[in-house]
Formats: C-alpha cells, structure tokens, sequence
C-alpha cells in the first residue's frame, strides 16, 4: 500500500481546494493506497490568521514530526499559483526534499501576475525555474498553464494536465424540463474578477424580451450589497435572488431546478469545481475562455464561450435569450454535458487518473 500526504488548505475553510481533497480521499482507492491530510497555511478561524508566522513556524515543526513517523512514498502539495501561496508551499517542499521525500506540486488556481513576473522578468524566471525543477510532478489544469512551465525549461515528462471533479450523482437532475419560466444561475464568491456585475446588467436587456426569466446569485462575499443595491437601482429585484452562501442539499437543490448557469469569471482560475456542478446538473453553459474552459468546452456543445473580457452584458444577454430561444438546443447540450461529466470529469474517473499519476511518481523515485 502506498502512503500519500497530502497538503492543502483547512478542510473548514470553503473553497475549490477543500472540496477537490474531499472527493479525493472519500474516492481514492483505500486497499492500495493510504491518505493522512496536513492541513496548512491560514487557519480558518480568521482573527488568528494575525499570528500567521507562528502559525507556519508551528506547522513546520508538525510537518516533520508526521514526515517522521508516516514516512510517506509522496507528498502531494495543493496550493494556488499566487504569491502568499507558493512562497509558502515552496519553502515547505523545500523541507521536504530535503529530508527525502518526493513531492507533488498540483496547482489548483493560476494568478496570471505571478505568471507574468518569471515570464518577463529574469530574477523571477530563474528562481521560479529551481523550483519547480525540484518537484517531481507537477499538475495543471490548463493546457496554457503547462505550456508557461515548459517555457521555463522544465522537464515535460515531469508535468501533468488533469482537472477538477464533481460527485456527478449528487446533482443528477430527475429529467430538467426546458420551458417556461427559465431560470439562470450564477454560483461565486461576490468579487467583481467572478463577473457578478457584468451579468446583473445583462439582466434588464434579457427582461426586455423575456420578462418571465429569473436570476439566482449563490455566494457571500465583499460586492454582495452592492450587488443588492445596484439591482434594486435598476428595478431588477423582482428577478433576482441573492441566496448569500448556501451549500449541500440546498444548494444541488437550486442547481437541479435551474436552466442556464451564467459564469462571466476574468479570474485567471483553473478548471472551476462549480462548473462541473452546474454541467452535472444538465445546464448550458455560458462562461469566458480562460484557463481550463477554453480547453474543454466548445461553443454549442456545452453550452457557449464569450468572446468579451470582461463581458459585454450585451453578448451575456445575446446568448441567454439564444438559448432559451431554443429549448432543442438547451436539450442538446443536456444530454452533451451529462455525458461529458460521466466520461470525464466524473469522481471515479479523475481519481483514478491521480492514482496513475501516484504510481508514475512513486515509480520513477523509487
């Protein structure tokens, strides 16, 4: 049996990361290989996060306590590409390297600022190239995002593309019916990067010919009322329902219910976990071509890229009243993206592709 340690944020605090190692461990195959999760970086309880060198001090002191007595065939590291986060999660595979131990670097999130720096600039370049050059795989979620290591001169056998996963029976709807009154989902953290506000004015052009359509917005966050005051300023309160942050049964609940999910992200992200979700619920999507979702979504087939960053409400409007202009199509897409999410993105399946992705490291370590 092999023995995996894994890395990543508090299992408490909410967030793609959380839920990808949640999946992961439920799903992984528990007679061949073995999983203990070190939660690191920020706690969860946010005024302690004040103490946040102590904090880092502490886990390191921890974290070689387990290297010690777990003694794991691999560390597998679960950070984003921004700056707080590998800083962090550089120095703790450093730690690790050097007590002997082989490490994988799967990046979850991409902030094209870091990106940009060991591209362009010479210092950033070569000391982002020793680091990644010690990890013994690393993971990405875009083929852009593998491409920015290559450049970098790292090993390509070393680098490997996956994606995010979704538990697709949960959100499995009964059978969608695709009429009247349609309802379009928006699922974020209420941060203007997540594109809430280029789709709230999107809304009055989509009510001017489809009156009858409802808005939900899911997620709290620093623009939600703003948000609330613009709609209200607008006269859209009648069609738009701010749930703030819900999650589980109520939340697969309104994802089942609804038609179209809306997601004008211009956040550099990877594979987003909440579009998954909203394909295993049937929906059409309409999204924007960054990272990951250019790479596996084509218009018409899952539903539809935007060509605007950040969007025009315009176009935002242009294709929801398309699609639900066409309920043949939305129906289309249904059975495309059910079928897609079963073959690809589904828990059995990406799991089983780390597990390859362990065995291949383990393997050449060894």
């Amino acid at each position: 049996m092999f023995k995996i340690l894994l890395l990543g944020p508090s299992l408490e605090i909410k967030g793609g990361v959380s839920n990808y190692v949640k999946l992961l461990t439920k799903n992984i195959n528990n007679s061949k290989y073995h999983i203990k999760y070190f939660a690191s970086g920020k706690s969860s309880v946010r005024w302690k996060n004040i103490l946040i060198p102590l904090i880092i001090l502490v886990q390191l002191v921890k974290l070689k306590i387990i290297l010690k007595k777990y003694q794991p065939d691999l560390i597998h590291i679960n950070p984003s590409l921004g700056w707080w986060a590998v800083f962090r999660d550089f120095f703790f595979s450093k730690i690790i390297k050097a007590n002997g131990f082989p490490v994988l670097f799967f990046i979850h999130g991409w902030e094209t600022s870091v990106s940009d720096k060991f591209r362009k600039k010479i210092f950033w370049r070569n000391y982002f190239t020793k680091r990644f050059d010690m990890f013994n795989g690393i993971v990405v979620l875009a083929k852009d995002f593998k491409q920015k290591i290559l450049d970098l001169g790292i090993y390509e056998k070393k680098i490997f593309l996956s994606t995010t996963m979704v538990d697709s029976k949960k959100f499995l709807p009964e059978k969608k019916k695709f009429s009247k009154p349609y309802k379009v989902l928006f699922c974020a953290n209420m941060e203007r990067e997540k594109g809430p506000y280029e789709l709230l004015e999107s809304i009055t052009l989509v009510l001017d010919k489809k009156p009858d359509t409802h808005f939900i917005f899911i997620g709290n966050g620093i623009e939600l009322e703003n948000l609330k005051l613009r709609a209200k300023k607008i006269g859209i309160e009648e069609n738009i329902n701010f749930t703030g942050y819900i999650q589980n049964k109520e939340k697969i609940k309104l994802f089942k219910a609804a038609h179209i999910f809306a997601y004008p992200s211009y956040f550099g992200e990877g594979f987003p976990t909440v579009i998954l979700e909203a394909m295993a619920s049937g929906m059409p999507i309409i999204t924007t071509k960054v990272a990951g979702l250019k790479d596996s979504l084509k218009n018409g087939k899952e539903g539809f890229l935007l060509k605007t960053m950040p969007s025009e409400p315009k176009e935002i409007a242009g294709l929801i009243i398309q699609l639900i202009e066409s309920p043949e199509l939305m129906k289309i897409i249904y059975e495309n993206n059910l079928k897609e999410i079963k073959e690809k993105y589904d828990v059995s399946v990406v799991t089983k592709q780390m597990e390859v992705i362990y065995r291949n490291i383990i393997n050449n370590y060894n």
